[in-house]
């Protein structure tokens, strides 16, 4: 369950992330830039998840994911083309770098990934809970029930119409009386 956990909030989050991207005023990622992005936030949001849901365990989860996503479309653009230039992360790792302080919040695109982070963890935290909520009533109003046929089966012998004959081993009578070591020669 924990694997399931981590790969699922992985791709939740690579895909909010690029929606809130896109909304934000961003390029549209590729899907193959998101598969790979999903692909490698996978181990790092299933180590984190934890056996057991959590929301600080999720929200890690969900951030190590957002900064996967984040590096993937940093080193490779929105990957719809084949310039490696990175785009918008680019201006923004670039005033990161020079101003050293992050992105004010009144930046639509921060504002956007901020959303999409909270709505991440909300989506999954709660998804979890509700998909096992509706497990729990559907078990109850199915009660598991044994299937048994209509009537008994009873197995009937059926009578050959033929029998084919059985071999028997011939007796040899003459062997019969000559029993021991064979007689010096």
């Amino acid at each position: 369950m924990r694997a399931l956990r981590g790969v699922v909030a992985s791709a939740v989050t690579v895909l909010l992330a690029a929606l809130a991207h896109t909304v934000a005023g961003g390029d549209a990622p590729a899907p193959l830039l998101l598969v790979a992005a999903a692909i490698l936030a996978a181990p790092p949001a299933v180590a984190l998840v934890g056996k057991r849901p959590a929301v600080l365990r999720t929200t890690a989860a969900v951030l190590v994911a957002q900064l996967v996503f984040h590096g993937v479309f940093l080193l490779f653009g929105s990957g719809a083309t084949t310039s490696f230039t990175g785009g918008d992360h680019t201006h923004m790792a670039g005033h990161m770098a020079m101003t050293g302080a992050p992105i004010m919040a009144h930046d639509p695109m921060s504002l956007a990934h901020v959303v999409a982070a909270i709505v991440t963890v909300v989506m999954l935290h709660r998804g979890e809970w509700m998909l096992r909520a509706a497990g729990r009533g559907i078990h109850r109003l199915l009660p598991l029930r044994v299937v048994r046929p209509p009537h008994p089966l009873t197995v009937r012998r059926v009578r050959a119409a033929f029998r084919a004959p059985v071999p028997r081993p011939l007796l040899l009578v003459a062997d019969i009386g000559r029993r021991g070591p064979p007689l010096a020669v």
